[in-house]
Order: structure tokens, then sequence, then C-alpha cells
């Protein structure tokens, strides 16, 4: 990926309206659903004048990317607009959806995710005959250490590069009391990923469901890695059943690598 400085563009001025609006919809979204006046906002998005709220957030509810409600304003629906338009542009997602269209019928729910920093954030998700919840939707994210996708990608990146990823950040947040919460226990279950070309988190991320994930082959030496997982219910998830998952998904991540 090209920066600002090797680009046509290294001379410009990011336009201060602009960053005060996607310091308000960084604002928003930390909201979780709860309306911000724009008081609220003014303090939230980082001291901005409440006079430049209002008239920014008129901006953004003409294009529908925030809605005035009772209380203040939230997100709007052009967001889902734009980061859909987002979602299909990139070619780990259209690659996804072309292997899911040539499975046909299956029972098995997939979903596609990447890194950023600590988290796991899920891009698309294939739902399947069979319906199992919880699924993670599109745009959520899952911390790292706790989730088959997280430990797919992280078994792709350099033993130093999750300590000095994820050191500081001990112990991991537990979402469940199978949670991996320290490094070194980390460390030792990536390298038994990367033995077996898959990972699996057995109720580490949700009780009573066990996840099976594989990287998109190159996709993290490339930059930026990307992995597909499914899960299974606990008393459905024999050896031999979690062993057809994870070849199901090699298939998959290998035909989005080969574009085939």
């Amino acid at each position: 990926m090209s920066t600002r400085s090797e680009s046509v563009w290294a001379s410009a001025s990011p336009a201060p309206a602009v960053l005060r609006a996607g310091a308000i919809l960084d604002a928003l979204a930390r909201s979780r659903g709860r309306a911000l006046t724009p008081a609220q906002l003014a303090a939230a998005a980082g001291d901005i004048p409440r006079a430049s709220v209002v008239n920014v957030c008129a901006a953004l509810h003409d294009r529908d990317l925030v809605r005035a409600v009772d209380g203040g304003f939230v997100l709007g629906p052009g967001l889902l607009r734009l980061s859909q338009a987002y979602l299909d542009a990139l070619d780990p997602v259209r690659a996804f959806k072309e292997q899911m269209g040539r499975l046909g019928d299956r029972e098995e729910t997939l979903q596609l995710a990447t890194m950023e920093g600590a988290d796991v954030v899920y891009l698309a998700v294939h739902e399947g005959t069979v319906l199992l919840r919880p699924t993670s939707k599109a745009g959520s994210r899952l911390p790292v250490t706790c989730t088959a996708l997280g430990k797919a990608m992280l078994a792709g990146v350099p033993e130093d590069d999750v300590r000095a990823l994820l050191a500081d950040g001990e112990p991991f947040a537990a979402r469940t009391s199978w949670s991996i919460t320290a490094l070194d226990p980390l460390l030792a279950d990536l390298r038994a990923v990367r033995t077996a070309g898959h990972a699996v988190d057995d109720q580490e991320a949700a009780e009573g469901i066990v996840c099976v994930a594989a990287t998109v082959p190159g996709s993290a030496t490339d930059g930026q890695p990307f992995a597909v997982s499914s899960s299974l219910l606990k008393s459905q998830a024999t050896p031999d059943r979690v062993a057809a998952v994870a070849d199901l998904i090699k298939d998959v991540v290998r035909g989005m690598a080969e574009g085939n």
C-alpha cells in the first residue's frame, strides 16, 4: 500500500471539516447506538466547537451518514452502503463469495475475517443451511487471542512480532473460562497451529462452541492476513467432524488463494 509520502497528494493538507466529520462518526460508533447531543459530541470528538458539530452533522445528515433522533444524533444508514461497497471491493471478500457460490448448499456457516492490531474483524459471513448462533456479523470484532480466526492469522506472523503485538495486553481478556489469557500458552498453541495447518478454539470465545479456522495462503506475507472459519456445537465436535470441517476450510482458502 502506498503512503502519503510516496503519492501524488503528499503535499495535500487534510481539510479540517472532514477530520471533524471523521471524529464525530468515530464518537457515534463508540456510543454503540446511544444518541449523543451536540455538546456530548463536541467533547467526545476532541473538543470540537459545538457550532461546528451542528454544521458537520447537518452535512452528514444530508448524506444519510447520521440520523437526527430525540436526544441528538446516531449513525445513519448511508454508512452501511459505503461499508458494503468497501467490502465488495476487497479482493478476499470477492474471492470468498466466489468460493461460497461454488460450494452449493451446505450446513456449515463460514466466516471471513482479517486482523487489525489485536482484533479479529469479520468481513463476510456465508450462512449455512443449519444456523448456529452466535454468528458474528460483518464489521464485528473479537480478540485475536481467543478465536480460531485470530490464532490462524497469528500463526503466520513471526513469533517476535506476536510478542510485540500482545505483550502489553497480558492478561488477555477472557470471554470464557477456557480463554487463553497469557502469552506463553498462546505461543505454544500457535506452534501447534503451524504444524496442523489450522487453528481450533475449544469454547475459548463462546461457551459450548468449537471453532475451526485456516488462513488464506500468502495473505500474511502480502501484509494483510485473512482467514476463514466455521463453528460447531461442542457436543458435535468429534475429532472426525473437526477434521472434516478443517479440510473444507482449507479447500476454501486454497481456492481463494489460487483464484479457482
